[in-house]
């Protein structure tokens, strides 16, 4: 049982706290965005996985209240001392407040957030293309929302900026954003930062993540329009606002627009190497399935346990 908490304590220490600074490095502009998104992905589920196993594990570890639920009221509650059941009692009332006071702070911000996604678009109500909402505005603008039907927005300003071959470019990158469903991969984020915000990895994940996503586009649309036409769109964009709860084409930052920019004029960026891949599928199926399986290693052993 020692060494079942042992493994689960560790898991949530590399992962949550050593993996951030290893993985960041994957930010290179030569590095492969999509290896480097999994990865991401993979390091944060799997320390939600060993941070929920933590906490399930002091709930039920005896002589805790969810040790054994009604078999504990019956059975093991008369074995154990009352000192040591009112420790338990208290150390688990503080630790089930603490959590609930960090949902109930956090939760009504993410509500709040996908409130204003929809109210957003719902405002827009025309558009030549079948999956773009046109938005009657003069600043040229681009960006994509998590919506079943014309998630892409683009303003009158940006159509009257843009070429039309800038433009298709603008789509491919907005249509790549919704394909490979980056919007779910930052609410995911949103959810677990807001959950764990102290832990280096999340902190890391959340500066490091949206530029994976936005180069991962920029691959998808220079594959089908060409680098040279969306490093000119992209320049032409340059200076838009970002709309809040939105995946733009020109990113939330003049730096990591900048980096995108240098990245897509300089060579391709070359396909991950055999052993890039087999070391991140390792680190990726390691992240996830380790701290899957000591959580449940360690909760079946607490159920033999009194």
């Amino acid at each position: 049982m020692i060494y079942l908490v042992a493994c689960l304590i560790a898991s949530a220490v590399l992962l949550g706290c050593l993996a951030g600074p290893a993985l960041d490095r994957l930010r290179h502009p030569t590095t492969n965005p999509g290896t480097a998104i999994v990865c991401w992905v993979a390091a944060l589920a799997g320390t939600l996985i060993a941070e929920v196993g933590i906490i399930a594990v002091a709930l039920l570890s005896p002589p805790a209240p969810g040790h054994g639920l009604l078999e504990w009221l019956r059975n093991c509650l008369p074995h154990h001392r009352a000192p040591a059941i009112t420790m338990a009692a208290g150390a688990s009332l503080v630790l089930l407040t603490a959590c609930g006071s960090r949902l109930a702070h956090s939760l009504p911000r993410l509500g709040r957030a996908l409130r204003h996604r929809r109210r957003h678009w719902e405002m827009l109500k025309h558009g030549r293309h079948a999956d773009v909402l046109v938005l009657d505005h003069p600043i040229p603008v681009a960006y994509s929302l998590p919506a079943r039907q014309r998630a892409i927005v683009v303003s009158t300003g940006a159509q009257e900026t843009l070429t039309p071959a800038e433009l298709a470019a603008v789509l491919a990158h907005e249509r790549a954003h919704l394909r490979q469903h980056h919007h779910a991969l930052l609410l995911m984020l949103d959810l677990v930062h807001a959950l764990v915000p102290w832990l280096p990895t999340v902190r890391r994940a959340k500066s490091s993540l949206p530029p994976l996503l936005e180069m991962a586009a920029d691959d998808a649309a220079a594959r089908t329009c060409g680098h040279r036409t969306l490093v000119d769109a992209l320049c032409r964009l340059g200076t838009a606002p970002r709309v809040a709860g939105a995946l733009g084409v020109a990113g939330s930052t003049t730096r990591g627009l900048a980096e995108r920019v240098l990245r897509l004029e300089s060579a391709e960026p070359p396909r991950p190497r055999r052993i890039v891949r087999l070391v991140a599928g390792t680190f990726v199926a390691s992240a996830v399935a380790v701290p899957l399986v000591v959580v449940a290693a360690t909760i079946a052993d607490l159920s033999t346990i009194c």
